[in-house]
């Protein structure tokens, strides 16, 4: 599943990029780059602001999978790991401590593909408000990513819980 997710963010990330390179000539010089919950604007930037917001995905991105890379390396000792079953689990052979850490590598690839999701549906959002396209983010086209985002969270955080406890007891 991982792999799909890294498909998924790259595509994703690609995409943003082709967006904004493609609506930036035609972007008035005043955006709008913060809605309130109505789907109004209610703070503006120049053209600047967009690239920031463009910037914004490829660098969560580049941290998730920077701390899905670290935490595993230096959650080697007792006191930089913070899991259930704690003192179990640093025992287990690495081969078994493998197991939790593809599962933790595979929770930040798709919580970083959700978030991009997210961030392609506002930034295509308010492009199309700045071209006038549209008079107001619709809220409504981001909600699934968001829904998507809560059972990817929910479903991930529960199995990291959970996964220690199996591994010590041999159930995988």
């Amino acid at each position: 599943m991982k792999r799909v997710y890294d498909l998924a963010n790259l595509t994703l990330c690609l995409l943003i990029g082709v967006l904004v390179y493609r609506a930036y000539p035609r972007l008035p010089e005043r955006l709008p780059l913060h809605f309130n919950m109505a789907g109004q604007p209610d703070r503006w930037s120049g053209r600047g602001g967009l690239v920031v917001l463009f910037l914004m995905p490829l660098v969560l991105t580049a941290v998730f999978y920077l701390m899905a890379y670290l935490v595993p390396r230096l959650g080697a000792g007792a006191r930089t790991v913070n899991i259930p079953h704690k003192e179990e689990f640093l025992r287990l052979p690495a081969e078994k401590r493998a197991v939790f850490w593809a599962l933790f590598r595979e929770f930040f690839a798709g919580f970083a593909a959700a978030t991009n999701l997210i961030f392609y549906i506002f930034i295509r959002g308010t492009i199309d408000v700045a071209l006038g396209a549209k008079s107001l983010l619709p809220f409504k086209a981001g909600l699934p990513a968001f829904v998507l985002l809560g059972l990817l969270m929910a479903f991930y955080l529960w199995r990291l819980m959970t996964l220690p406890g199996k591994l010590i007891r041999g159930e995988l």
